[in-house]
């Protein structure tokens, strides 16, 4: 079994991280409520329902969060994503990501 790449990091710590990062990127709070499994509160719940448009919002926040991150890793953290995921190596290898100009995360996939 490999190691845990974040060993401190809990599934709790990682709600809170989605749900700052939804608030972030300018997610209705009903959309945020509905991606975490929550119910809106008082008369909210009655009135805010989820549009087609903020389901959109919410894929489009976080495809771009996911690429940011993709972009942010060396050449070294991507053959070993590549080695653990193998669906995620691109196809082509014009397809390939560029290098970030600077980090986004705090973290990345350790060398083991």
């Amino acid at each position: 079994m490999a190691p845990p790449i974040l060993p401190d990091f809990t599934f709790h710590e990682g709600r809170h991280t989605h749900a700052s990062w939804l608030t972030e990127d300018g997610i209705p709070e009903v959309a945020r409520r509905a991606r975490l499994g929550q119910r809106m509160k008082g008369m909210a719940r009655v009135y805010d329902h989820v549009i087609p448009e903020m389901r959109r919002q919410v894929i489009q926040a976080l495809e771009a969060r996911w690429m940011q991150s993709l972009n942010a890793l060396t050449s070294a953290e991507r053959v070993k994503l590549g080695e653990w995921f193998p669906h995620l190596r691109p196809a082509r290898p014009e397809t390939a990501l560029e290098p970030a100009k600077k980090a986004i995360a705090f973290s990345s996939p350790s060398e083991q």
